[in-house]
């Protein structure tokens, strides 16, 4: 290499290095102790809500400069002795996840780029062929069952399952072509999500709410009992029932957004059309960017126009999943 493309270079490391610093210091709010955990009621374990370390903020950035190393990330015996002495929502008695349990509370599902290059400005031939692969469609690994914070492409967090050489252990990468690898237990620097079994009341509590988010306390949980009552009973057609329940969750400021877009669309559902378009506005009062609730308010909107004129409306009900 010459030694002006030297210069060039490393004038652009040092860019990127100062670039990955100031995206760490904007995302302190990625890189602190989790609040909040997800109980899968399905395996009866329960997750911190959150990685801790080493936060990718801007994806676009990673490959170029999170990959230098991050001084959030662990290495495999930090990552198990930070889980050992996490207190959480009144919880002990964490512990990094098996591999299998990874696999277990996560899904893969198609997704197109951009996925971030990782070949220099100086290497033309091989940057246009990486960008070209990156618009492709790919099988990546999310998070998304119980909506855990992963920061986006190319996170890494560990496992406690060990490789054959017992020197390395399995990471595993979100929204990535490749989700699986090893990793030395003593250089990487990596992220962790912790884990715990859940005690047989918290699992009952667990399986009641069915919630598909974390959450901060226990309270919280048992607070969502009604809301997923509701789900159940407008998925059979018992659309009061469905309505009184969600009432209870707003009553119990268990995501109202939610609890008064099912109240909205339950009374939708029974024909009583003003009260479904003064529900679904109080959601979109909460989440002006609820797309369910303002595709829910449409659909009432001209339920309501087609009662009017003493017809059906065309459209069906909404789903609630």
């Amino acid at each position: 290499m010459s030694a002006s493309k030297s210069a060039v270079r490393a004038v652009l490391e040092f860019l990127c290095l100062i670039l990955f610093c100031t995206q760490c210091c904007l995302a302190q709010g990625w890189t602190k102790d989790p609040t909040t955990w997800w109980p899968d009621s399905s395996t009866g374990l329960m997750w911190t809500g959150q990685v801790r370390g080493n936060p990718h903020p801007n994806p676009k950035d990673q490959f170029a400069c999170c990959q230098m190393g991050s001084s959030n990330g662990l290495n495999w015996q930090q990552a198990n002795d930070y889980c050992a002495s996490l207190q959480l929502g009144g919880f002990a008695g964490w512990r990094l996840p098996t591999l299998d349990e990874v696999k277990a509370a996560t899904v893969m599902r198609k997704t197109v780029g951009p996925y971030p290059t990782s070949y220099g400005a100086e290497n033309k031939a091989m940057r246009e062929q990486d960008d070209a692969v990156s618009q492709m469609p790919y099988d990546g690994l999310f998070f998304t069952k119980g909506g855990i914070n992963t920061f986006g492409p190319g996170m890494m967090i560990w496992t406690s399952t060990l490789s054959s050489d017992a020197k390395s252990a399995w990471t595993v990468a979100f929204e990535s072509y490749n989700p699986f690898f090893t990793s030395l237990m003593v250089y990487a620097s990596v992220g962790a999500v912790c884990v715990r079994p859940m005690e047989a009341d918290l699992l009952q509590a667990a399986k009641a709410a069915e919630v598909n988010h974390p959450v901060p306390d226990l309270q919280t949980l048992q607070n969502s009992i009604p809301l997923n009552k509701a789900r159940l009973a407008y998925q059979t057609g018992n659309y009061q029932k469905s309505v009184s329940q969600a009432q209870l969750a707003v009553s119990l400021k268990a995501d109202p957004a939610t609890a008064y877009w099912g109240i909205g669309i339950s009374y939708g559902s029974l024909g009583q059309w003003d009260q479904a378009i003064s529900n679904l506005e109080s959601a979109l009062a909460i989440d002006k960017n609820y797309r369910d609730a303002e595709n829910a308010l449409k659909w009432a909107k001209d339920g309501q126009k087609a009662a009017k004129k003493g017809k059906q409306p065309k459209e069906p009900s909404p789903k609630w999943n």
